[in-house]
């Protein structure tokens, strides 16, 4: 049963488009009244996704979520090291990645130029406040509805005279970052220190990750729109491709067990036995 249902997502995963039952039944060589089976247990745990009023099925936002979530940092760093290094060579600023996980929003890597005799900025890791630094504004503003709200905070800090705090104009700030494509942080936090982040956007989620660019205000501020805006969009384009295509083809190498816990959530019969 359970490698039937691996086979079945690996499936819909390798399919361009939504997938019909009869497509599947074709493709897998298994009975019609058995696939319905397995799609229906498949549906009922948040794996797969109707579509087209039932007619055809996707990987279910609770899959996707597991998949894209669920993955370590060092992979998703992995999958993006390509990415890293080219706004590195080709914009001569510190490069950084953000992810959204647990209600928050960290920092999760630099990229710091290889000039020595370039001055430059090092971000750090860790959490980022949503109404003030970029990574995390351009996913509060990306991001899907229902996690957009645990970002946010209630009383949000004033690092300085820069940061806004006020609810509405955070919620006016986002509004423009959705609408024009990315953040800016302007010294809201460091004075002197800019940096720039657009979404990386992944399926149904949204921008679960971003990806940017930090250094001093008086280098990053005359080039962002003719020279970091459109190098940061293109590679955001090249980073949700590969941190999808390893996170998909992780989650489809799921074992055993995980597939019996999906089974156990719709039949506590069916608990998992060590």
């Amino acid at each position: 049963m359970q490698d039937r249902l691996i086979k079945l997502l690996e499936a819909v995963a390798g399919s361009a488009e939504p997938v019909s039952a009869i497509e599947l039944s074709k493709m897998l060589d298994v009975p019609r009244a058995t696939l319905y089976r397995n799609i229906t247990t498949l549906v009922k745990c948040g794996f797969l996704d109707e579509t087209n009023n039932g007619t055809r099925y996707q990987l279910g936002l609770r899959f996707v979520k597991i998949a894209l979530t669920g993955k370590a940092d060092g992979h998703v760093i992995g999958a993006v090291s390509g990415v890293m290094h080219n706004l590195v060579n080709e914009l001569g600023e510190t490069a950084f990645m953000a992810r959204y996980r647990g209600g928050r929003v960290d920092l999760i890597h630099n990229e710091i130029p290889l000039d020595p005799s370039v001055s430059y900025i090092y971000p750090g890791l860790g959490p980022r406040p949503a109404h003030a630094c970029s990574s995390a504004k351009v996913i509060a503003a990306f991001i899907s509805p229902e996690l957009r709200d645990e970002l946010i905070e209630t009383n949000p800090l004033r690092f300085n005279t820069s940061t806004i705090i006020e609810p509405d104009l955070i919620e006016k700030e986002l509004n423009q970052v959705k609408r024009f494509g990315y953040a800016i942080c302007d010294g809201e936090i460091d004075e002197g220190v800019t940096s720039v982040a657009v979404p990386v956007n992944m399926d149904r989620l949204g921008a679960i990750f971003s990806i940017g660019i930090v250094g001093p205000s008086h280098r990053i501020k005359p080039v962002i729109q003719n020279r970091i805006l459109p190098f940061l969009t293109q590679e955001a384009i090249r980073a949700a491709a590969a941190i999808q295509h390893c996170s998909i083809s992780d989650a489809e190498a799921m074992n055993n067990q995980t597939i019996t816990v999906a089974q156990a959530s719709i039949d506590p019969s069916l608990s998992y036995k060590h």
